[in-house]
């Protein structure tokens, strides 16, 4: 049976391997399109709007 410490240190491992396998944030270029953006600005529009909502309804 594995220990809880080795098992954490084969997840830190895997999480580092995966990590470094990633290309670089600086050769990652994509465009996303309009319709996308629209529906993303829209989704967080709407996810500020709850936000602030459930802050008020905790106020009163």
């Amino acid at each position: 049976m594995l220990s809880e410490e080795l098992l954490k240190q084969a997840a830190e491992e895997l999480a580092l391997a995966i990590l470094d396998s990633l290309p670089k944030p600086e050769q990652c270029q994509h465009q996303f399109s309009e319709k996308f953006e629209r529906k993303m600005q829209m989704l967080l529009s709407n996810i500020l709007n709850d936000i602030q909502k459930d802050d008020i309804a905790k106020k009163s």
